[in-house]
């Protein structure tokens, strides 16, 4: 990697003019300054396109694209297909970046020779959060070969699945474009890029701050769009079929998924109950319990697991939607007293 090179971070920008400002202002303070900033407007109904005209006004990095709405894939792809970095990085317009953050990835790749680098990220609730972050510095790097990162990426450990707080080589994209009218095309594209890379990098320095609306956390729910999860794991099955290893990864994730995606199914009305039913047929107890012994797999999770056998889909399901509303809301209340949760 060359010392000072191009750097593009990929914006898609959809009605969030309460939360855009403060994105862009923490991309354009980066203490790396070779950078080129894609803000993709895709359709926004509110100011989100008029403010992404004024900062680019102001900063000759930054490049606008007004679009149709066409979904968060198109917007990525879009600026994909105009970047000029040699390398890229995605920002959620939601979200925010501290100013080491570009430093701190483009320092991993340029010492460690690596086609993706990653460092870690934060969730919080409250928009006015005071959030720390420092420069890399004695905090220890781990090197993954390709398979190891997809495996660590499938299971969250370390890092996860999402294309935000990476930064990756601009040829992984040259023949890999995220699936346009998917909402789980991050999940499907994601390994497959990093598959494709010769070695990654992490580091456990805090660089990207996630925001989690708390009207979307506590009121998310689980529609039959959202089986295209299943149909993303399917595919990742075909592509992976020669890779046993990360089949059997794969089978993991199929039959944990419903553990997440039971509780957001409330069952008031005929059609729920059929999307719940629908989610079960997916259930693998037998899987399950031999995840108990994975050592992959956290307590939390396995203690969920052992609930789930135990007591059945419906008493698991209620008892997770109560404990998770509870979290939440102890969450949110304890970073008013300055705690930061990961």
């Amino acid at each position: 990697m060359q010392n000072n090179p191009l750097i593009s971070i990929v914006v898609p920008v959809y009605n969030v003019e309460k939360y855009l400002k403060k994105c862009i202002q923490s991309i354009v303070d980066q203490t790396y300054k070779n950078l080129e900033i894609i803000l993709v407007d895709d359709g926004s109904s509110d100011n989100s396109g008029k403010i992404c005209d004024e900062f680019a006004q102001k900063d000759n990095r930054i490049k606008v694209i007004h679009k149709t709405n066409g979904g968060q894939a198109d917007a990525r792809n879009k600026a994909l297909d105009i970047m000029n970095g040699e390398w890229v990085s995605f920002v959620d317009s939601d979200d925010f970046v501290s100013p080491y953050y570009i430093e701190n990835l483009h320092y991993l790749v340029n010492k460690y020779d690596v086609d993706i680098a990653i460092t870690s990220f934060v969730r919080f609730f409250n928009e006015n959060t005071k959030l720390s972050s420092s420069k890399i510095s004695n905090q220890e790097v781990l090197l993954h070969n390709p398979d190891e990162a997809v495996k660590n990426m499938l299971y969250g450990k370390y890092y996860s699945v999402s294309p935000w707080s990476k930064i990756y080589k601009k040829d992984l994209f040259y023949n890999n474009r995220f699936t346009k009218g998917k909402i789980y095309e991050d999940f499907e594209l994601m390994p497959i890029i990093t598959s494709q890379s010769k070695k990654v990098a992490f580091c456990n320095v805090v660089d990207y701050f996630y925001y989690c609306r708390q009207n979307s956390t506590t009121k998310s729910g689980f529609s039959k769009k959202n089986m295209q999860g299943y149909e993303a794991l399917d595919s990742l099955d075909r592509y992976f079929c020669n890779n046993l290893s990360i089949k059997n990864v794969l089978k993991d994730i199929k039959a944990l998924s419903p553990l997440t995606d039971l509780p957001k199914i409330k069952i008031s009305s005929d059609n729920e109950r059929i999307l719940f039913n629908e989610v079960s047929k997916n259930i693998n107890n037998k899987r399950l319990f031999v995840l108990l012994f994975n050592k992959n797999i956290n307590l939390k999770l396995k203690i969920k697991i052992i609930f789930f056998i135990c007591f059945g889909c419906h008493a698991y399901a209620k008892f997770e939607r109560m404990r998770l509303k509870r979290r939440i809301n102890k969450m949110i209340n304890n970073e008013k007293n300055g705690a930061v949760y990961e």
